[in-house]
């Protein structure tokens, strides 16, 4: 079975190479567009952040934190991320908003790990390697999967030249689209636990740079 999904993909990517290399690029181009912003920032803005994870790592220690209110604050962020993508993947108009969404996604990627790294060295990459790394690596094949199918389904299926469905036909079009969109979102569900349950276990490690 893995390997007919494995053959499946390939033809499917080999198919609609143009689009998967457009999401790649956006996506790549957002990390590089939020890692050079972290570079160009003013040395008071810079410090001015780094002194808030400091006091935000420090009150976390201190406080009893309820877990449920970040997850539940992080499902809300990904859920109303999810619902525009699909949204606008229903209409033509809508591929540039899919790429603006996956641009900004690569841009706050790039901009968090740039500035741990940049701000806090060498403990800013472990940091982002043991508490940023994990759920990212749920979270970006995720985007970028709804990036992609969101792109072909607004171009190619019901937003293509000569697609003229009846009503019936764009209720399954549009069943089966929103039913991989569910699946992303389960993925992603698992990502929010991981980022609100267990990266932050590792939190105490890293104390030393935020002290």
């Amino acid at each position: 079975m893995l390997a007919t999904l494995k053959r499946q993909w390939v033809v499917h990517i080999k198919a609609h190479t143009t689009i998967y290399l457009i999401i790649l690029f956006v996506f790549i181009s957002g990390i590089m567009a939020g890692a050079f912003t972290v570079l160009s920032l003013p040395p008071q803005q810079r410090l001015n952040t780094g002194n808030f994870l400091q006091e935000f790592f420090k009150s976390g220690q201190n406080l009893s934190i309820n877990r449920w209110i970040i997850f539940k604050s992080a499902l809300w962020q990904h859920l109303i991320t999810i619902l525009l993508v699909w949204f606008f993947s229903l209409f033509i108009w809508g591929s540039p908003f899919i790429l603006v969404i996956i641009g900004i996604k690569g841009f706050s990627f790039g901009f968090t790990v740039g500035f741990m790294v940049e701000y806090y060295g060498f403990g800013g990459f472990l940091f982002s390697l043991l508490c940023i790394l994990p759920q990212s690596l749920i979270y970006v094949p995720c985007y970028l999967g709804i990036g992609i199918l969101s792109l072909l389904f607004s171009t190619l299926s019901l937003g293509g030249k000569n697609a003229y469905y009846s009503k019936h036909q764009r209720q399954n079009m549009i069943g089966s689209h929103t039913g991989k969109f569910l699946i992303a979102f389960l993925s992603l569900l698992v990502g929010i636990m991981i980022e609100t349950f267990i990266s932050p276990l590792f939190f105490p490690l890293f104390l030393w740079i935020f002290g």
